[in-house]
């Protein structure tokens, strides 16, 4: 730990898991918000729904800016200018009069939100080595777990109480309160010495390097796999349970968390395993659990009508395991490309992020009038993911 980080245990833990959870925050807040802003602006929820697809298109865009950025400059910087962003974009969303311009504000909003997610993993890694980072980024996902977990409950009492513009005013204030934090209380974590080359050539170099890397291309497809399942469900979510199931919107989110208290469950298991059991056999836990939940949704899409609950436990089973594939593969993916931590998380969530938005893209342009499309999607996607790794384990000889 660097002479400059004044915050130590419980209290970077937390500060840190507040700043991952932005992201979380500024998707799931947002989606109760999805069929009352549609009729608003006289547009379809089709259409509503493609302003989540273009905030992770955003968001895997300026992760690939910020990495290299936060190896060359250093990471306070890059998190002062990046959520700087993020708060303008908030106050121009609140303002948005059409769909149209709400997509805009949303993808720079995304633009600027994406510095936040890589600064968390360069810091943790440069204070934390292989298991200890596994298991300080278990802790930190587990603290970050609290923004999905309330987001959507909060979301719905304020579209409830105060209208969808409400949640855009109270994203730009707290990703103000962030940068105030981050900066007051742990500070730059990476030193002059340990900085890469600027420029548009050398971060162009590196990714290619990390690019033809074996390892870490497999480590961060997993990873990349599953996350399409996760924002397939984020994507169709509020459709299926609000218009084809009639849920209340303000009683969406307890829905949606269900799926963060399994999260915050194995996460816990994976925190707690992980140093013994070791990263690689972890991820490979997780994976499978995620089938199992595959299979499941794949029979639950034959039914005509399937009941609530029938579409609620295999979702359980495919998002609940993220912290033990998501940390672990990165841990993975970082483990093997030492010494560029910002461009190596920057590359592994643009890759997840741009395949969550084609996945939710394609699932828009489906009109889905009943749960089997989200279902099949996320079934294909985790079972994908296990499927890729095991592949490359074998041929490549993939071990921790």
């Amino acid at each position: 730990m660097t002479d400059q980080t004044k915050a130590s245990g419980l209290g970077l833990i937390v500060l840190l898991g507040a700043l991952a959870g932005l992201t979380p925050l500024a998707i799931d807040m947002y989606l109760p918000a999805i069929p009352t802003i549609a009729d608003e602006m006289n547009t379809t929820v089709a259409l509503t729904q493609l302003t989540v697809s273009f905030f992770l298109v955003g968001f895997a865009v300026g992760q690939l800016l910020y990495g290299p950025l936060t190896d060359a400059y250093g990471r306070m910087p890059v998190l002062g200018g990046s959520l700087g962003v993020f708060v303008v974009a908030s106050l121009v969303a609140t303002w948005s009069s059409s769909v149209e311009m709400l997509i805009a504000a949303r993808s720079l909003q995304a633009l600027g939100g994406a510095g936040a997610s890589v600064v968390v993993m360069a810091v943790l890694r440069d204070l934390f080595q292989r298991e200890k980072f596994a298991r300080a980024m278990s802790f930190v996902m587990l603290v970050m777990n609290l923004a999905p977990l309330a987001a959507p409950i909060l979301g719905g009492y304020l579209l409830l109480h105060g209208g969808w513009r409400a949640i855009f005013y109270l994203l730009g204030g707290f990703a103000l309160a962030l940068v105030v934090l981050m900066r007051w209380r742990v500070g730059e974590t990476l030193p002059a010495e340990g900085r890469q080359p600027a420029g548009f050539r050398a971060a162009l170099s590196l990714y290619r390097a990390i690019v033809v890397h074996d390892r870490v291309r497999v480590y961060l497809m997993v990873g990349t796999l599953f996350s399409a399942s996760l924002f397939l469900f984020v994507t169709g979510s509020s459709y299926v349970y609000i218009r084809y199931f009639g849920v209340a919107a303000e009683h969406f989110g307890y829905l949606f968390g269900l799926n963060i208290v399994t999260m915050m469950t194995l996460t816990t298991v994976n925190a707690r395993y992980v140093a013994r059991v070791g990263t690689a056999r972890m991820m490979v836990r997780g994976l499978l659990i995620t089938a199992l939940g595959a299979a499941l949704a794949l029979a639950t899409s034959l039914l005509n009508e399937p009941p609530l609950w029938a579409v609620v436990v295999p979702i359980m089973l495919m998002m609940g395991p993220l912290g033990m594939v998501s940390a672990n593969a990165t841990t993975l993916a970082l483990d093997a490309f030492e010494g560029a931590a910002g461009s190596v998380s920057a590359l592994g969530g643009a890759m997840r992020f741009l395949a969550g938005a084609l996945a939710g893209a394609l699932l828009s342009l489906v009109h889905p009038e009943s749960p089997a499309p989200m279902l099949v999607g996320m079934a294909v996607c985790s079972l994908a993911s296990l499927g890729y790794y095991l592949w490359h384990e074998k041929h490549l000889s993939v071990k921790e």
